[in-house]
């Protein structure tokens, strides 16, 4: 908990630390569970740090998919022991189905209650604390529910994060049109065309029960737009898999504020991570690095 923090000294910090005494059994791939004290709640997150990472390093806060029992990405984590960042996979709040997840107006999470901007705020003061790590570097990736919690921010705190990395995420239609989008914000997706929950061509009818949302290729528009962007470029990314599942990767780029939106069209995939077609803890990186203060690179 807070009351147990870990102090650091000098420029080194050892991911493998020990436990704080109210920390859980440690996990695989070198992940730890903490508790932390938000409003009246206790709130979990696990968390991967390289075994040498230096003061200050960034922080990449990883956001579970709806119900999802992956917390972390491996591939992300190799990325964090390649590149020097630590990882935090905070678990979401159960709705009233049981589920956890992040509230963003799905009809089964009409009875949660708080802000979630102002959850991760509580989350980064208190990773920032424990582990020294940068509380400006942060950059938010997302998996399909974590993917919905990146457009919303974007519409209602751009600023909470340097970058967002959205895989198989959506905008809804009442975020849209709500005319909130005003603050230019450095934008990544990652999307299936052939994803059956989060699906590329938008659910204008609800068919799907999640409510209503726009195309992804809108989604994305909107947030260049919204940036200024002045061009887009097009080209074809090497798959994993081959040429059955070709990947197109959109640019849109020289806004005045250089926050570029990028888009990965995954051609004939389905509803995932894209580890499959991608690397893509990787490409998340790439796009995070491009927008980390001068200090921190």
């Amino acid at each position: 908990m807070r009351n147990e923090s870990m102090r650091f000294a000098g420029v080194m910090i050892a991911g493998a630390v020990a436990l704080a005494a109210s920390g859980a059994a440690g996990q695989d791939d070198g992940l730890r569970r903490y508790e932390m004290a938000y409003g009246d709640t206790v709130r979990s997150y696990t968390m991967y740090v390289p075994e040498v990472l230096r003061q200050g390093a960034p922080l990449v806060v990883y956001a579970h998919g709806y119900g999802s029992k992956t917390r972390s990405r491996k591939d992300l984590n190799g990325a964090a022991r390649r590149h020097g960042f630590a990882v935090c996979n905070p678990d979401g709040s159960p709705d009233s189905r049981g589920k956890d997840g992040w509230k963003v107006g799905y009809p089964s999470q009409a009875s949660m209650s708080g802000d979630e901007a102002d959850f991760f705020r509580a989350l980064l003061d208190d990773v920032a604390e424990r582990f020294g790590v940068s509380r400006e570097n942060v950059f938010l990736a997302g998996m399909s529910n974590g993917g919905d919690l990146c457009y919303q921010l974007a519409y209602t705190d751009p600023d909470l994060f340097r970058a967002y990395g959205s895989v198989a995420g959506l905008t809804f239609e009442e975020t849209y049109l709500s005319g909130k989008l005003t603050e230019p914000v450095a934008f990544m997706e990652i999307h299936g065309t052939a994803d059956k929950v989060s699906s590329w061509y938008g659910d204008h009818q609800n068919s799907g029960g999640w409510g209503a949302y726009i195309p992804v290729e809108l989604a994305v528009q909107a947030i260049a737009a919204n940036n200024r962007c002045v061009t887009v470029e097009a080209d074809t990314v090497a798959s994993k898999r081959g040429d059955e599942y070709p990947v197109v990767r959109y640019r849109y780029g020289n806004a005045p504020s250089g926050r570029d939106v990028m888009l990965y069209r995954v051609e004939g995939a389905g509803h995932s991570w894209h580890a499959a077609d991608l690397d893509t803890g990787e490409l998340l990186w790439e796009f995070f690095s491009r927008y980390l203060l001068p200090e921190a690179k």
